[in-house]
């Protein structure tokens, strides 16, 4: 759930936040891949080197019993000569034995050999380094994900930010090559300027994109990274010491500029924290501010034992996990639109306080239980075990996610559920009214009870020509008269373009917060603090304009969660009732099927659906003014993934349009992303056989294409099988799935998949098209002749053949259909 409206993009910033996300970003991953091996297998020498020089040396540990000391040089290795830091890294880098390496040093003037015998690494300094490690994948994933859904400069820097962190906790692959590692420095210097200036434009921004620093005055906080990374270049090109005067004066520099700007962006974010007038903002910055200190804390306790500063405790290696609580902090409130009330926040840590539990107790046992015992009897290592238990936690994580998470509702917040119900039932409530006035009133007053809001008006579009929104109702029932809004209001403009749950306080972040544009939304009720869109035939239809709760509660998650999913419910409901209100009023019986027929045409789809190489159009013809057959396709996840259909409904006219009505809706809240194409059959096959009545059934196909992979998974339900034309001749059905909804058969629906490619072309119909019978009623127009039609002319564009195909069947059947006809085509471009 994106935060904030994202501008346009501009041509460079599309290919460089694809650059960014498919190319670098896996290119990081691959490289950072290999260490979690290098963790396990890499030898502990017990010290520290860089420039030539021994750092320090672990107490007890290999350098120790060698005889080494802090402070001696390094002169060899072996063979190898050891003339920087570099060339001690590649060394370590090109064995990975523990075997005895022989070591040249100087102390006080004299030369001596010393050998050291590494040792493996300690099982607690690979859980504390695979820690960290993890933490640093979590922060390109995480920023993976922001910056592939909001395209503005709080995700692109959020995923700048996020690069840079995961390059220096998750590492990248040494390689025993000095000229390979000293590239690894270079890059690690650039990256270590570039972070303070992501980290400062980050918090200037966030949450809106409107702020300053967006424009030119953002981008000039790049030129002491740029000139720093310019002497850094320019000074390894011309090979001056590390403790050249140069070398140390720029050091110094960018020592300042580094605490100078960490300090501005520390001074920016506390100045956020502590404003009263801004309630989202609040509490997106208090949830970063506690993933910073619960993730921070603990693993800077970590580095203070491993370091001697503070005494050991039992598992304290355990505690360098908490470090994940950071990036997942700063995508939650990055991606979480609306205000991160406390309750969404404890259930989302005591869900994932519960699943760290399980994790760590099944590590354990892995660990302490498996690995003990293939110790024990095949005097195995256990370190694969770990490795093993560590991959099998995290596989689970996600299935195991959504069990904890009904456990935790049921058991914790089982008002959770009483509201989701509540609101679930409003909705089927009001898909049964038959009167506009009376619908209005119940979800007025029924959502009123519920959230106890100030104030509720309902807007809504009685002539969509006249491109305005009239306020229907309210409650509390006040004397004022009724408010217009014109839909080119920047508000509704702003509503239009999210179609989610919208803060007035985030427009007025979004647009620039100067009094010049809150003057612009005027015509809102005062104390509105909260619209919820409603959409239907793919346009702003109305608004449920909020009021602040009577108590001074803030509008939770979990409110949003259960207002956007009524939104989608009542929306067609609204539409349809003000049009069949409109229809009593103006039309007599005979015209009532006529603005039926227009209720159900505003229901399908009006235009193309075409992205990412595919174009999807459909047709429907009614046999008499409305019929029961359906077909809709629509945007899943834009730019990721889409949604299509078509069904059949038993019978025809107005009882099988208003059942397809009602199929319509609920096949509408269930198409979600990443649910399953049979887990929506299966759930939609449960409701309609809840009011269906004997003998009546649907016939119902649907499929997700994924616009990434090209994958198109699919659940037939009964329908004729759609066809699918390769480009090379070939051709198949797409018969997987189930029987036909509403029979109650109880017979599990399975799922097909299947790749599609250029030049591909799918076809979708009902039996209204192949049973259509010609004029003496002798010959039906059969499969056969419609496999062959399509086949020769499926190089026309998918509106082009829509049409030829219904033209081909009514010269067949004169002027009478058999049935309701229905076709739909997906064309990959």
């Amino acid at each position: 759930m994106q935060s904030g409206a994202a501008p346009a993009e501009t041509t460079f910033q599309r290919w460089s936040r694809r650059m960014s996300l498919y190319v670098l970003a896996p290119l990081l991953v691959l490289a950072a891949l290999p260490v979690s091996v290098h963790i396990i297998q890499k030898p502990d020498f017990g010290m520290a080197v860089h420039r030539q020089r021994v750092e320090s040396v672990d107490p007890d540990g290999p350098a120790a019993q060698a005889g080494l000391l802090a402070g001696d040089r390094l002169l060899a290795a072996g063979d190898v000569v050891i003339a920087s830091t570099h060339d001690w890294h590649a060394y370590l880098a090109s064995d990975y034995s523990y075997e005895a390496r022989r070591l040249t040093l100087a102390r006080d003037g004299q030369t001596f050999p010393a050998i050291v015998v590494p040792e493996p690494p300690s099982q607690r300094r690979m859980i504390h380094d695979m820690s960290i490690w993890l933490a640093g994948l979590s922060f390109l994933m995480i920023g993976w994900y922001v910056h592939s859904l909001r395209y503005d400069a709080v995700g692109r820097n959020f995923f700048g930010l996020s690069m840079v962190f995961a390059f220096f906790l998750a590492d990248v692959v040494s390689m025993p090559s000095p000229a390979y590692q000293h590239f690894k420095q270079i890059l690690r210097e650039v990256l270590q300027y570039l972070w303070p200036v992501f980290f400062l434009r980050f918090f200037l921004m966030f949450p809106a994109t409107g702020a300053v620093a967006a424009g030119r005055g953002g981008r000039l906080l790049f030129l002491p990274a740029a000139v720093l990374t310019l002497f850094t270049l320019v000074a390894d090109s011309a090979g001056l010491a590390e403790d050249s005067l140069a070398v140390t004066i720029a050091q110094g520099v960018a020592l300042l500029y580094f605490l100078a700007f960490f300090a501005a962006g520390l001074v920016v974010f506390a100045r956020k924290v502590l404003r009263r007038d801004r309630v989202i903002l609040h509490t997106k910055l208090r949830v970063i501010l506690l993933g910073l200190l619960c993730g921070l804390v603990p693993f800077l306790v970590t580095f203070a034992v491993g370091g001697g500063m503070l005494p050991e405790f039992p598992n304290w290696e355990y505690l360098g996990f908490s470090l994940l609580l950071v990036p997942v902090s700063f995508g939650l409130a990055i991606m979480r639109y609306g205000a991160l009330d406390t309750a969404f926040v404890v259930r989302t840590s005591l869900i994932y306080g519960v699943l760290t539990v399980i994790v760590l107790a099944a590590y354990l046992l892995g660990i302490g239980v498996i690995g003990s015992l293939l110790d024990a009897t095949l005097e195995t290592n256990t370190y694969p075990v770990m490795v093993l238990a560590i991959a099998a936690c995290s596989l689970a994580v996600l299935p195991m996610r959504r069990r904890v998470q009904g456990w935790v509702d049921a058991t914790c917040y089982p008002s959770r559920r009483a509201n989701r119900e509540a609101v679930t039932a409003l909705g089927r409530a009001l898909a049964v009214q038959v009167d506009a006035d009376e619908a209005h009133g119940m979800l007025l007053a029924r959502l009123h009870d519920l959230y106890r809001p100030q104030r509720l008006s309902l807007f809504l579009a009685l002539d969509p020509e006249m491109g305005l929104l009239t306020e229907i109702g309210r409650q509390p029932e006040q004397l004022e008269p009724a408010t217009d809004l014109s839909l080119d209001e920047p508000v509704l403009r702003f509503l239009d373009r999210l179609r989610r749950p919208v803060f007035t306080e985030e427009f007025e972040d979004w647009a620039c917060g100067s009094a010049s544009c809150l003057e612009e939304r005027t015509s809102l009720p005062d104390d509105t603090v909260l619209l919820i869109p409603l959409v239907t035939s793919n346009r702003l239809f109305g608004i449920l304009a909020w009021g602040p709760k009577s108590g001074g509660d803030l509008y939770s998650q979990e409110d949003l969660a259960n207002l956007a999913n009524l939104a989608l419910q009542i929306a067609p409901v609204m539409q349809s009732l003000r049009l069949h209100a409109a229809s009593l009023r103006q039309r007599q019986l005979e015209t009532e099927l006529g603005v039926a027929r227009d209720i159900q045409a505003q229901l399908l789809p009006t235009s193309a659906l075409e992205t990412s190489g595919v174009r999807i159009w459909g047709r429907n013809d009614p046999c008499r003014q409305v019929g029961g057959d359906y077909y809709d396709y629509f945007h899943l996840m834009p730019g990721r993934s889409v949604g299509f259909c078509i069904a059949d409904v038993a019978g025809k006219g107005i009882p099988a349009a208003l059942l397809m009505t009602t199929v319509r809706v609920t096949y509408r809240e269930l198409a979600r992303p990443g649910v399953t194409p049979e887990t929506v059959i299966t759930e939609l096959d449960r409701r309609v056989g809840e009011v269906l009545s004997g003998g009546r059934f649907i016939s119902f196909f649907y499929g997700v294409l994924d616009l990434q992979q090209m994958l198109l998974t699919y659940c037939n339900a009964g329908m004729e099988p759609p066809l699918l034309f390769r480009k090379d001749g070939r051709s198949e059905s797409l018969r997987r799935g189930g029987t036909v909804l509403g029979i109650g058969a109880g017979i599990p629906y399975r799922r097909g998949t299947v790749r599609l490619h250029e030049g591909d072309l799918l076809l979708g119909y009902t039996d209204g098209i192949t049973e259509q019978t010609s004029p003496d009623g002798e010959e039906f127009f059969e499969l056969e002749r419609l496999h062959s039609m399509v086949a020769h002319g499926r190089d026309q564009a998918p509106e082009a053949l829509c049409s030829h195909v219904f033209s081909r069947v009514d010269a067949f059947g004169g002027d009478e259909a058999s049935d309701d006809r229905t076709v739909i085509i997906l064309k990959m471009l």
